[in-house]
Parts: structure tokens; sequence; C-alpha cells
């Protein structure tokens, strides 16, 4: 279930993250991501870099696919290797909501997004990436995964 009342405002000041870049279809993402997160960590702990928060996926899209990047917050760039490579979050203002549910209902906090940032006057920016951070590990039952979703706003006029 998407806290739809939840819905917030905030700057996202360029978090750094480690991360693998990958194509993928809708139905192709969640297994994809779980392989990119563990080569990120298997990555990160031969470089020595510790991990500084959650798991994450950027999203941006064309007719074709899905463009991912998916990796972990770190607090330092790191070295490229192993298809692992620094990114950075852009520095942007967002609407975010956390939804509590099934990955596959994902689709509720987006239109949330969409809804609220409407309340308050504002568009979300479709043009432009949208992210996803991942407070569950693989273990959580599927009506108990936390994931805070994001979405850019365009500019105020």
């Amino acid at each position: 279930m998407t806290r739809n009342d939840d819905v917030t405002f905030a700057r996202e000041t360029g978090r750094r993250l480690a991360a693998v870049h990958y194509e993928a279809q809708p139905e192709d993402i969640g297994p994809k991501a779980g392989d990119a997160f563990r080569r990120v960590a298997a990555h990160l702990a031969r470089v020595g870099v510790p991990i500084a928060g959650p798991a994450v996926s950027v999203f941006e899209a064309d007719e074709d696919a899905f463009h991912v990047t998916s990796g972990f917050v770190v607090d330092r760039d790191v070295e490229p290797g192993e298809g692992v490579e620094p990114f950075r979050l852009p520095e942007v203002e967002v609407a975010t909501t956390t939804h509590i549910g099934p990955y596959q209902e994902l689709d509720k906090a987006y239109d949330a997004l969409g809804r609220g940032a409407a309340a308050a006057g504002r568009r979300v920016d479709d043009t432009g990436p949208m992210w996803e951070e991942y407070w569950s590990g693989p273990e959580t039952p599927p009506a108990e995964t936390r994931t805070v979703v994001f979405r850019p706003l365009t500019p105020r006029d």
C-alpha cells in the first residue's frame, strides 16, 4: 500500500552511487537488479569501500527498454571495475513517497506522486529519470517490502 497522503517534496543532493548500468524489459528488471546489487556489493568489498545507504535503481525509459542503473549509496566515488562505475543522482527537487507492498504494485506509488504534485500545484518531470530506494532485503515478505520512490519535479515558473 502506498501512503498516498505522504507525498513530500525534497531536494536531492546528488548522492553518490557505485552502480552497474543495464537495459531491461519490465519483467526482467527484478532479476537483473538483483544481479547488479550482488556485483556492486562484491566490488565494494574488494576495494574496501563501505556501503553508506540503501540499494537504489535509477530508471530512464525509451520505446524499446528501460535503461537502468542499480547500485548502492556510497560516501565517495569508487574506482571503476568489473562493470561497476561511479554514478551520481541528479541534484533536483523531487516528489517522494514510501510504498509498502509488492514491487508489482509500485505503479500506485508513481500515481500518488503525480497526484500529490498536482495537489501542490506542481508537476512531475516525465522526461527525466526516476528512482527507487530499496529498504527491505530479499527475505522480506512482499506485503512488507519498503520502497521509497522519487520523481523529479518540473522547475517552478
